[in-house]
C-alpha cells in the first residue's frame, strides 16, 4: 500500500500503511482508536494506494473512474488536504536510489548483463511512484482532462501558502510532475487546428464565448460578429480532450494594421467621455466578404483556456498554424500583426511612482514632463509634488473626462509605455508577459497605439494604450533565436522615437 501514516500529538502512532518504502506524514484521517474521521479522504487515499500498487487489478479502469468521481466530490477543504497528502509522493526513495547506484558502480564494468539490469532498476526507482497513478488515470477516457483540472487545483492551492513552507514546495513539485506528464501527452504533433464558424456545434460556440478573456463577449450577437464576415476564429484541440478548445485565437481581416479595437470589434466598450477612433468603412454584419480587398491579418485575442496547462506553450504553435491556414485561404495576405493589450503597464507605472515618493528612487518622469504636468497635477494645494499629483490622477482613472488633461498626458504615457515594453526586464526578458510571449515567438515590437482600448478593462490595465507586435514571416526564426539566446528585442523605429 502507498500511504504510511505517522500520527501527530494525541493521535495513535499505529494506523500506518506503507508502499514502495515511502512514508507520508498524515494527521488528517486517523484518531487514537484507529478510526477514520473523514470517509471521503479515506476513500481517496485507498483508491490512490490501489492505483499505485504494483499488482494491476483487472478492474483498473473502474478504479480510475471511481477515483475521479470521488475526487470531484470533495469539498475545497478536503481537496486541499488530499493534495497536501499526495504531494510528498513525488519524492523518490533516496535510500533505494543510493543503494542501487552503489551496486551499479561496483558492477557496471564486470558484467554487462548485470549492469543493464541495475540500470533498469535505477530508472524504475527514480520514477516517482505518483507517476503510476497519473499514467493509469491518463489512459482512461476523460483522464487527461481530469489531470489538467487537478493541476489547476494544485496551482490554486499554492496561492494560499507561504512560498517558503514545506507544503508549498511539495505542491510545487506535484505541479511540476503533472506538467512534465501533460507536456508529453499534450504534444503539438497530436494537436489539430480547427476554424470555428457560426455553423460549428453550439457547445463549441458556447465555450468560445465563456473562455474569451481578453475582450469578453456580451451576447450571441457579439459572438456572431466574431465568427462573421472578415473575421476568423481558430481553436487548438487534442483527441484526449474532446470538445475542449485548449487555445482560442481571434483574427480580423483588414486593409491595414489596426491601431484600435474599433477597427476590430463592432461597438467596443468604452468609458464615458472618451473620444473613439473613427470606425473603418468595412462593415461587420450582413456583408459578403470581398477577400481581395484585404491584405492584413490582425490577431486581436489569444486565450489559453486551461489553467492546468500553465507553462505548456501552445499559443505559439496555434498562431503559426493559423498563419498557414490563412495563407492557404488568402494567398495575397502580406501583413500579420497583433493588436495586443498591455496588462501590466498601469500597475508598473503606479508602483514606480510609489517607490519614488516613498523610497526616493529616481522619478520615472523627465524634467520636461514634470514641467508639462505641473499645471494639471498641482492644482490642489494638498499635493506636494507633480509625481504625487500624477499618481493620484492615474490611480483615480478620472483623467479621460478632461480633454486638456488627455492632451497633456498623451506624450508622457506613450513614452513611459515604450520604456515599459522595451526597457523594463525580468531575467533579461521583457517584463510584460504578453510582450515576452510574442517576442519569443519571433514578432517585432512594432507600434504603440494611443486610446486603442478605452474600455474599463483597457483603461484599468494600460490607460487605454495597446501595442502591435508584427510578425514578419521571413524573420520569425532569427528574431526568436536572438531574443532567447542573446536577449535582443526586435523593435521598430517608431517605438524608439517615443523614448
Amino acid at each position: 500500500m502507498l500511504l504510511a501514516k505517522s500520527i501527530g500529538a494525541g493521535v495513535s502512532k499505529s494506523c500506518q500503511r506503507q508502499s514502495m518504502g515511502l512514508l507520508r506524514p498524515e494527521r488528517l484521517l486517523c484518531t487514537s482508536d484507529n478510526s477514520f474521521v473523514n470517509e471521503p479522504l479515506d476513500n481517496m487515499f485507498r483508491l490512490t494506494s490501489d492505483l499505485v500498487d504494483e499488482t494491476v487489478p483487472a478492474s483498473i479502469s473502474r478504479v480510475c473512474q471511481e477515483y475521479q468521481v470521488n475526487y470531484r466530490s470533495l469539498h475545497s477543504g478536503e481537496e486541499i488536504k488530499y493534495l497536501l497528502g499526495l504531494a510528498p509522493q513525488t519524492k523518490t526513495n533516496k535510500v533505494a536510489v543510493s543503494s542501487t547506484v552503489e551496486k551499479y558502480l561496483k558492477n557496471y564494468q564486470s558484467s554487462e548483463g548485470k549492469a543493464g539490469k541495475l540500470e533498469d532498476e535505477l530508472r524504475k526507482i527514480l520514477e516517482p511512484p505518483i507517476h503510476k497513478l497519473f499514467s493509469r488515470i491518463g489512459q482512461t477516457r476523460g483522464g487527461v482532462k481530469f489531470l489538467v483540472d487537478m493541476r489547476k487545483d494544485v496551482i490554486t492551492a499554492m496561492k494560499g501558502l507561504d512560498k517558503s513552507s514545506t507544503e508549498f514546495k511539495n505542491l510545487q513539485e506535484l505541479s511540476k510532475n503533472l506538467k512534465d506528464l501533460l507536456s508529453m501527452w499534450i504534444s503539438v504533433g497530436f494537436m489539430s487546428t480547427q476554424r470555428v464558424t457560426w455553423d460549428s456545434p453550439s457547445s463549441l460556440l458556447q465555450k468560445i464565448s465563456e473562455y474569451e478573456a481578453v475582450h469578453p463577449l456580451r451576447n450571441w450577437t457579439d459572438l456572431k460578429n466574431r465568427v462573421g464576415p472578415y473575421r476568423r476564429v481558430f481553436v487548438y484541440t487534442h483527441p484526449c480532450m474532446e470538445g475542449e478548445p485548449l487555445v482560442v485565437l481571434h483574427v480580423a481581416l483588414t486593409k491595414q494594421i489596426s491601431n484600435s479595437m474599433s477597427d476590430v470589434l463592432k461597438d467596443p466598450r468604452s468609458v464615458r467621455n472618451v473620444a473613439r477612433h473613427p470606425v473603418p468603412e468595412q462593415a461587420y454584419l450582413d456583408q459578403e466578404e470581398d477577400l481581395e480587398s484585404v491584405d492584413t491579418a490582425i490577431f486581436y485575442s489569444i486565450t489559453s483556456t486551461q489553467s492546468g496547462l500553465q507553462g505548456i506553450e501552445l499559443g505559439t504553435h496555434l498562431i503559426k498554424q493559423a498563419v498557414a491556414l490563412l495563407k492557404r485561404e488568402i494567398p495575397w495576405l502580406s501583413q500579420f500583426s497583433t493588436l495586443s493589450p498591455i496588462p501590466g503597464f498601469r500597475s508598473w507605472l503606479l508602483l514606480e511612482l510609489t517607490r519614488h515618493l516613498k523610497e526616493r528612487t529616481p522619478s520615472p518622469l523627465s524634467q520636461a514632463e514634470v514641467q508639462a504636468l505641473s499645471e494639471i497635477c498641482c492644482g490642489n494645494e494638498n499635493e506636494s509634488s507633480v509625481e504625487k499629483g500624477f499618481h493620484g490622477l492615474i490611480k483615480s482613472g478620472q483623467w479621460p473626462s478632461d480633454q486638456q488633461t488627455v492632451d497633456t498626458l498623451k506624450p508622457v504615457l506613450l513614452r513611459l509605455c515604450a520604456r515599459y515594453l522595451y526597457e523594463e526586464k525580468r531575467r533579461s526578458k521583457a517584463l510584460d508577459p504578453v510582450a515576452n510571449f510574442h517576442i519569443r515567438n519571433g514578432a517585432m515590437l512594432y507600434r504603440i497605439n494611443w486610446m486603442a482600448d478605452p474600455s474599463p478593462r483597457g483603461m484599468g490595465n494600460s490607460c487605454g494604450i495597446m501595442v502591435n507586435y508584427r510578425y514578419y514571416l521571413e524573420n520569425l526564426e532569427e528574431n526568436s533565436r536572438e531574443y532567447i539566446n542573446n536577449n535582443v528585442l526586435p523593435v521598430n523605429q517608431q517605438v524608439l522615437d517615443l523614448l
